[in-house]
């Protein structure tokens, strides 16, 4: 598809193919409304595997590209790009965004890079640095080449059916019938949907002036604990948490270490997987609590308390399935 030019309103966007970036192709597409000369915003995404792009459903209004590593566009003005790709993977597309002639750059990162960086487990330690290094790539790029960017870091993304954390706990309460927290489960989670992450970006894109960073957190503050209960409800199922008292878990640490050095056992790879679980138990009872009072503040950053498709929504049918 050949490019048009001279669309001023252009918006490039990152990492379409995902939840979140359906998301945000579907706002700035219904936001695209034609002004009185009769152009109109044109939204561009990029992707190295069109047709799944299609499949995914995210066409409307939108126009695909193929993207490939390192390669440059000189033919359209994009001056305005979102990224919500993995934020690792920004710097392998600098080229396109320079050649298209960028002026300002959205990209999400996560409070992983803060919270995750002392974790017990190698793997989370190792995210949290990516995500660090990945930010300074960003920033010092943006900086070297006068283009404006802010990096936003939301905390526990969910939409409760395409998303790792609240559509995971869903799917093990659908097929065990309970979930095990980590002994009171009382650490604080500040769940913020998808959505909201779309509209922040939708906001901060068309926002001068603003920071480098900011946290999203959403709406609603909670427990582990109450956040699981909430999700029973949602599956409408009685609340069966089974709580495993916390010396357990550390007493069983080093059994998951031992674990780790038995590579030529079949599986091995699933075992290395728990690695992950003394960590993730230990921060079932850990705060990870941010303010989102900045971005309110400066692009009017305003998530909704932590709702689930509700029994008339049709994505809740879909999530009982």
């Amino acid at each position: 598809m050949a490019w048009s030019r001279g669309a001023t309103e252009a918006v490039g966007v990152l990492g379409g193919r995902s939840f979140v970036g359906r998301l945000v192709l579907a706002r700035l597409v219904k936001a695209g409304v034609p002004e009185q000369n009769g152009s109109a915003r044109q939204v561009f995404a990029f992707s190295r595997d069109i047709a799944a792009a299609c499949a995914a459903g995210a066409t409307d209004g939108v126009i695909w590209h193929r993207l490939a590593a390192g390669h440059g566009m000189d033919r359209t003005s994009i001056p305005q790009w979102i990224a919500v790709c993995p934020l690792w993977a920004v710097p392998e597309h600098f080229s396109l965004l320079e050649s298209s002639g960028a002026r300002r750059l959205i990209a999400v990162s996560s409070t992983s890079r803060l919270t995750k960086q002392a974790s017990a487990a190698a793997p989370e330690r190792a995210l949290a640095a990516r995500l660090a290094t990945a930010e300074a790539e960003v920033i010092d790029w943006a900086r070297a080449r006068g283009i404006p960017a802010t990096i936003l870091r939301p905390t526990m993304i969910y939409d409760g059916l395409h998303d790792r954390n609240v559509a995971a706990i869903a799917s093990f309460i659908r097929r065990c019938g309970f979930f095990p927290v980590a002994g009171a489960a009382k650490g604080l989670r500040q769940p913020v949907h998808a959505d909201d992450i779309a509209a922040a970006c939708q906001a901060a894109i068309a926002t001068e002036g603003l920071r480098d960073t900011y946290e999203l957190s959403g709406g609603e503050t909670l427990t582990y604990r109450e956040m699981v209960e909430r999700i029973f409800v949602w599956l409408d199922r009685h609340p069966k948490l089974v709580t495993i008292p916390l010396p357990l878990i550390r007493a069983a640490a080093p059994l998951v270490s031992w674990l780790q050095l038995v590579s030529w056992l079949p599986r091995a790879g699933w075992l290395r997987r728990l690695e992950l679980l003394p960590a993730m138990a230990a921060r079932m009872n850990v705060d990870l609590v941010f303010d989102h009072d900045a971005a309110r503040r400066d692009f009017g950053f305003r998530p909704r308390p932590f709702a689930l498709p509700l029994r008339h929504d049709p994505d809740h049918a879909a999530a009982l399935a």
